[in-house]
């Protein structure tokens, strides 16, 4: 049986629930601004996308829509280094908290909204945003090709997607998934919806509902997916021994005590973030489970991608393509020429006008 929004809905509100246990109101304004530096400083140290192909220090004045806003750490990170950002997420919970973040940030974060909305029915006219961001959430909607559709559909002309999606040539799909829970557990061949059914779950409460999708891409399946979009830049990253069944949680606990834990997973995950080893680092580009993805929507008159592979691309289907550095604390970031990166706008644009779901 195919999975409804209501599944994905009831999913995603319960996890939500289970890693934000206790939350309480949430953290004053002092306490919010120091966690979202600790937020920024995890970034900078893993090098994920929101710090490397979207440079923090570039937002000013851009409109950035995220689409799954979780509980809201991305946006209100954004919000402070002076994006516009309209946050939307599926589920009603994880807007309040997202809303709670901005009221919090207050005139940081003036004129930044948070709408409980469908990523396959995005709720704003065409070309509103200059930069379309959501980390992980596209794939475990049913129809992940419409919600990308949707992302190209409400990027200004020259506008930037920055999307995760989980990566199928990894470590983590072909051992610990298909390998540990698809063949040796034998979910492969009893449920069509194992692989959701296989990963996500976290925080403080026992599972009671299950993932319903979950999808992971080729670099090849990512090509196709972006065929709309032109300057397609790919890069893997983030492995984790801990996600090995059941020897992971023997790791975890040695990992923990010989590297630590990071701060900065408190407003994202809902506890610090245990920082990986060395040889994780070295391995993320290699195997990792997270594409981290560029593309833009072609300006009028400037074609979409190419069918050839891009440059970079190994015989494998695995992309080592360069991605600049992360700019540190206090440098100017490098700008990409025909991206909303290359200058600031001299005063707001008009905001992205809301259209009625039908």
């Amino acid at each position: 049986m195919p999975a409804t929004k209501d599944d994905v809905q009831r999913f995603w509100g319960a996890l939500h629930d289970s890693l934000h246990a206790g939350g309480g109101d949430g953290p004053g304004r002092g306490d919010l601004l120091r966690s979202l530096d600790d937020l920024e400083d995890m970034f900078r140290l893993r090098r994920h996308m929101a710090v490397v192909e979207m440079p923090l220090q570039a937002l000013e004045g851009l409109r950035v829509l995220e689409v799954g806003s979780g509980a809201g750490g991305h946006s209100a990170l954004f919000a402070r280094h002076g994006a516009r950002v309209t946050a939307v997420d599926l589920t009603a919970a994880r807007t309040r908290a997202t809303r709670a973040k901005f009221d919090v940030l207050g005139e940081s974060a003036a004129g930044c909204l948070a709408v409980q909305a469908d990523a396959e029915r995005l709720p704003f006219a065409e070309d509103s945003f200059d930069i379309v961001y959501s980390n992980g959430v596209l794939h475990h909607t049913p129809d992940t090709e419409a919600a990308v559709a949707e992302v190209r559909r409400v990027l200004k002309p020259g506008g930037k997607a920055v999307i995760m999606l989980y990566c199928k040539s990894s470590w983590h799909y072909w051992i610990n998934l298909w390998l540990c829970v698809g063949v040796l557990m034998g979910k492969a061949f009893r449920d069509r919806h194992w692989l959701g059914k296989a990963t996500e779950w976290g925080g403080g409460h026992a599972q009671t509902v299950e993932n319903p999708v979950t999808r992971c891409y080729t670099a090849a399946g990512i090509r196709r997916l972006f065929a709309g979009f032109a300057g397609l830049s790919l890069r893997k990253s983030e492995f984790y021994f801990y996600l090995i069944p059941k020897l992971g949680r023997l790791y975890r606990r040695w990992q923990v005590r010989r590297y630590g834990t990071h701060p900065g997973g408190v407003p994202v995950y809902g506890e610090p973030w245990p920082i990986q080893s060395p040889l994780e680092f070295l391995l993320g580009p290699v195997m990792g489970w997270a594409w981290f993805i560029a593309a833009t929507k072609p300006a009028p008159g400037q074609g979409a991608l190419d069918e050839p592979p891009p440059a970079g691309t190994a015989s494998d289907g695995s992309s080592f393509m360069p991605s600049p550095s992360p700019p540190r604390h206090g440098s100017s970031s490098s700008q990409q020429r025909g991206s909303p990166f290359d200058s600031k706008p001299s005063r707001p644009a008009p905001g992205p006008v809301p259209v009625p779901l039908t």
